[in-house]
């Protein structure tokens, strides 16, 4: 499995961002001018996790932060480790979760599915933060997560 990562620009369209890139941005070493991408004062990021042999999207995961002078904000990346552990308990009522899944582009499914050259139908896995968030909460590597999800789905 490996992962493509996509932002949603300043003019809400998914853009492809290099994967060491996003990395740096999440763990604090750039900004997020080093995506590439005018993003505008919050980072909508799609990161999914596909299948080696046939790129198939596995699963979708949808990210929201703030962004103050070019990087993301402490109380925004908490709030997102709260709504990745409160939807993974399937408590679904906190002010986190809402705001990682309000925001995104009406027409999301049709951009992403564009994006990955697949059908729209491919998309039916979505889930809140992704391995970037998990890697980061419990200290392991991407690689790491990767190969959890690997033993996962088999």
């Amino acid at each position: 499995m490996f992962l493509r990562y996509l932002v949603v620009d300043s003019m809400g369209q998914f853009r492809f961002v290099d994967s060491l890139a996003i990395e740096d941005v999440w763990a604090g070493r750039r900004d997020v001018h080093a995506l590439g991408h005018p993003i505008g004062d919050e980072l909508r990021l799609v990161t999914v996790l596909c299948d080696d042999d046939d790129l198939t999207p596995r699963k979708c995961f949808f990210l929201r932060t703030k962004v103050e002078d070019g990087r993301i904000t402490d109380t925004s990346r908490f709030d997102a480790y709260d709504s990745m552990t409160e939807h993974s308990r399937g408590t679904y009522d906190i002010l986190a979760e809402d705001h990682q899944l309000d925001g995104w582009p009406d027409n999301w499914h049709q951009q992403l599915a564009v994006a990955l050259d697949v059908p729209v139908a491919k998309l039916r896995r979505v889930g809140i933060g992704g391995p970037l968030l998990m890697a980061d909460m419990w200290g392991f590597s991407i690689e790491r997560i990767l190969q959890y999800f690997e033993e996962a789905y088999g």
